[in-house]
């Protein structure tokens, strides 16, 4: 039977406006009839994978691009004692398609890969090794690959080699308020110090301010197969990603609102089943001093219900900073390097 990890956590956020739409407007969206601030899985993988929490524990932290000459150049850099010639070759016979366009005034041909996609500097060495072993070149296509395990996490999608595509063992939701948020105007001026009025420019920003519910699972037996690493090997990457939901924010807007905050509460259960339990949060929890420990309370309460209900094979261990937690079938732990599953 399948092993899932799932990862809830309660973090609380002051004036903020981490993510922003085509608008340059907060991201929002309706449950419950109610309108949430919310952040996207797309901007929290992101502001995870850059963390300094993710590079200190992932082996190698892909480059996510399209731009071929760029990559060429990066990994002539870092491989400098193979030939710049064998490893154009690689690229260009790892699967992906390659395009060429010609700037009309410059003349200057510049090279991409048909869509975005994560390269590892580590697995194109390896390539490289094999062609200068005697490999054909033009079977890398083919050719096992083992991901690393920043991509065997995010997983990749090359519809031009499919060989190359990996299902993601993690998937993540988008962050809500666990309460209806109000979305605040802020204007602001630029100062010019040379100026007599002062200010140089007056302009607007939206913010908003609540607890977001953070939600991701991980299939734990699809990333061991993916790593070729046991669960138990798994153990410290578990943990790694944990830290990374209740520790790391996304960087937009920090400069100027600086709401660089930890989770109040994180839960993770070990589970048969994916299972997210934003729905504690369909009737949106009151607007008052206690938004935390109520929404601590709705979570734990819905968790309960939820694997008693419908009988769900589900082990829970919580890690809560405000002493809110009252649960027979949730263990807690004293640190968050505590949670993790043997």
């Amino acid at each position: 039977m399948t092993t899932f990890i799932n990862i809830h956590a309660l973090i609380s956020h002051p004036s903020s406006m981490m993510n922003r739409d085509d608008s340059g407007l907060q991201k929002t969206a309706i449950l419950g009839g109610e309108t949430r601030a919310r952040i996207s899985s797309q901007c929290l993988k992101r502001a995870i994978r850059t963390s300094d929490i993710y590079k200190s524990s992932v082996d190698e932290v892909s480059i996510r691009t399209n731009k071929f000459d760029e990559l060429l150049e990066r990994c002539i850099e870092m491989m400098p004692d193979n030939k710049p010639e064998l490893i154009e070759s690689v690229l260009l016979n790892m699967g992906s398609k390659v395009k060429s366009d010609k700037d009309k005034e410059t003349k200057k041909v510049t090279r991409t890969f048909d869509a975005v996609q994560p390269y590892s500097i580590g697995a194109i060495r390896e390539m490289v090794n094999h062609v200068e072993a005697g490999e054909d070149v033009k079977k890398l296509k083919k050719a096992e690959k083992i991901p690393t395990l920043d991509v065997s996490l995010s997983g990749r999608m090359d519809a031009s080699c499919t060989e190359r595509n990996v299902e993601a063992a993690m998937s993540v939701a988008h962050s809500l308020t666990t309460h209806a948020a109000n979305i605040e105007v802020d204007w602001f001026t630029a100062c010019d110090d040379l100026s007599e009025q002062g200010s140089g420019h007056i302009g607007s920003t939206e913010f908003s301010s609540g607890v977001f519910y953070r939600y991701a699972t991980i299939n734990l037996d699809l990333l061991s197969e993916s790593t070729g690493k046991s669960k138990a090997e798994l153990k410290g990457t578990i943990n790694m990603i944990v830290r990374c939901f209740a520790q790391v924010s996304p960087s937009a807007k920090q400069k100027t609102f600086a709401a660089y905050n930890v989770a109040d509460f994180i839960m993770i259960t070990q589970a048969d089943q994916p299972l997210s339990l934003a729905n504690a949060f369909r009737t949106a929890v009151k607007n008052d001093g206690k938004v935390m420990e109520t929404s601590i309370t709705k979570l734990v309460e819905h968790y309960e219900k939820t694997v008693d209900g419908f009988d769900l094979n589900s082990v829970a261990k919580a890690f809560d900073m405000t002493g809110t937690l009252e649960s027979d079938e949730v263990s807690q732990v004293s640190k968050i390097k505590e949670l993790s599953f043997s």
